[in-house]
């Protein structure tokens, strides 16, 4: 028994500076932390906005895909954003001095929406973690972005006129309505 200790012993001990070293799995050939790839902390030229994305699914292209994607709607988020928000807080409180019930419930809710056309949006770097993550970095120009702005505006802007003529149609019938009075014929 003592000789079947000292030998699973000793092979703990040979096995004990293996155990330490880092497998290349799991060494990062990025200048970032681990699973990350070294261009995420750069800021981008001054002429061009940045999406990064990223994903991890149970095929490589799938993956790259959704990371692709992920990285677009980046850059979608940071030009045209609706964000619709719900807090409700509530509190109560029953009974009496000596037995007390309390119940308390808060719910944060939101959503943001957006809709820009990212034409011209194209990948500049990608990168595969060694856990299979994919990274995208996805870049837009920003005389792209302007022009987009610009269509969002310019078509709410056809919209609301085309409301305001609708309305003054409306008042005008409304008007013409009231004014002309049926003429009675009499034979």
């Amino acid at each position: 028994m003592r000789k079947a200790c000292f030998i699973v012993l000793a092979f703990f001990i040979a096995m004990l500076p293996m155990a330490c070293k880092s497998s290349p799995a799991a060494a990062s050939t990025a200048a970032g932390p681990i699973g990350t790839p070294d261009w995420l902390n750069d800021f981008p030229p001054e002429d061009v906005i940045w999406g990064v994305g990223t994903a991890r699914q149970t095929s490589a292209s799938m993956s790259m895909t959704t990371a692709e994607a992920r990285a677009r709607v980046s850059i979608a988020r940071q030009l045209d954003n609706k964000v619709q928000a719900m807090f409700t807080d509530y509190n109560l409180d029953a009974g009496n001095v000596g037995s007390q019930a309390n119940a308390s419930m808060q719910e944060d809710v939101s959503r943001q929406i957006t809709n820009v056309n990212l034409s011209g949006a194209r990948p500049i770097k990608r990168w595969q973690a060694p856990d299979g993550t994919w990274w995208y970095l996805v870049e837009y120009s920003k005389s792209n972005a302007k022009n987009a702005v610009a269509s969002i505006l310019g078509n709410e802007e056809a919209a609301f006129a085309q409301f305001k003529a609708q309305q003054a149609l409306e008042m005008l019938d409304k008007q013409l309505a009231k004014s002309e009075k049926p003429v009675v014929v009499s034979e």
